[in-house]
């Protein structure tokens, strides 16, 4: 099956808000999503598209899923990390694929020299857990801390 990702253009708006609030009402760990949140984080990235990028998933030109990619430099691992910050598919489009050509095509498309893939799981998600596991992703043995200002 043929996915195309996409960067998000502002005609993807409506769909990409459903989908993120799709995944923030599955997924209800952790910090409440807004409208003000999703409009600032398209505004960013879309300004700043060197920090990060926003993916539309796209089978036969139907929107199908999304990801969020934020990108930083690791002095650690000598290279950009790209950070998974949202990854969703959507429930019917699941278990085809989707998500696993999404990260083969970051790995082996993107212009970065990326060192490394991160992403956050809720520890509650186990599935999303052994799809991770099982395209290669490990439990880091770092803590990750957050100071919310």
């Amino acid at each position: 099956m043929k996915i195309e990702f996409d960067i998000y253009k502002k005609n993807d708006f409506d769909e990409f808000k459903k989908m993120v609030s799709a995944l923030y009402k599955e997924d209800a760990y952790g910090e409440k999503i807004t409208d003000r949140k999703i409009k600032k984080t398209i505004s960013e990235l879309s300004a700043n598209s060197d920090q990060g990028e926003i993916y539309i998933f796209k089978r036969m030109a139907k929107t199908v899923g999304y990801a969020i990619i934020i990108y930083y430099w690791s002095n650690e691992y000598g290279g950009h990390i790209a950070f998974i910050d949202e990854l969703y598919v959507k429930p019917q489009f699941r278990s085809q694929g989707i998500a696993t050509q999404f990260l083969e095509f970051i790995i082996t498309k993107n212009k970065r020299d990326i060192k490394l893939l991160q992403l956050e799981v809720t520890k509650a998600n186990e599935k999303a857990i052994g799809f991770y596991r099982k395209n290669g992703f490990t439990l880091n043995e770092n803590l990750s801390m957050i100071q919310k200002l």
